[in-house]
């Protein structure tokens, strides 16, 4: 079974249990931390991910962390799961796909905007009224700069990129001389 599945079906049964207990905001904010935690820690990535380290030992550290972080109870419960079913170590992935399938039902789409200076709040305002138009979503934003673009916005949204960089203008405008010379 693929990562992705099994970060899936963690997600949904999270995202479900959390809305059916009005708990989404506790429980993404638990969640984000522990992942972040996760991913910025190889050595308790690994642990988790590790077959020579006993579940046992594996168990002591998950409770140590739940006692200082002091996560909701649902939070706790899906560690304990993940944990017993050998899958604590895709918690980094369960969360990306429990934040997806949220902002799916509240009908927000992420995009991440990638420009080669920052962009001023008036273009901003621009960009999300057409991206919210395009896309009849409420859109949030994930901001970075590339020097490399030269200019313009490469926007992508799931799998969807729109790339309106000065850089790829160049490389087609390049490359349709290289093809007018044959």
């Amino acid at each position: 079974m693929s990562v992705t599945t099994i970060a899936r079906r963690y997600g949904e049964a999270l995202a479900d249990a959390a809305i059916a207990r009005n708990q989404v905001n506790e429980v993404d904010s638990d969640m984000r931390a522990l992942a972040g935690m996760m991913r910025d820690s190889r050595e308790l990535h690994d642990l988790f991910a590790s077959p020579i380290v006993s579940q046992r030992d594996k168990g002591k550290v998950l409770e140590a962390i739940i006692n200082r972080t002091r996560p909701a109870q649902m939070t706790a419960n899906l560690l304990r799961a993940m944990l017993n079913n050998y899958r604590l170590h895709f918690l980094s992935e369960v969360y990306e796909q429990f934040r997806r399938i949220i902002n799916e039902r509240r009908g927000i789409v992420i995009a991440e905007v990638t420009t080669a200076q920052p962009m001023q709040p008036s273009e901003q305002a621009l960009l999300s009224r057409r991206l919210e138009e395009m896309t009849g979503k409420q859109v949030q934003f994930q901001f970075k700069t590339d020097s490399s673009l030269i200019g313009g916005v490469v926007t992508r949204i799931g799998s969807v990129v729109y790339d309106g960089s000065v850089r790829t203008q160049l490389q087609e405008i390049k490359q349709q001389l290289k093809q007018g010379n044959r």
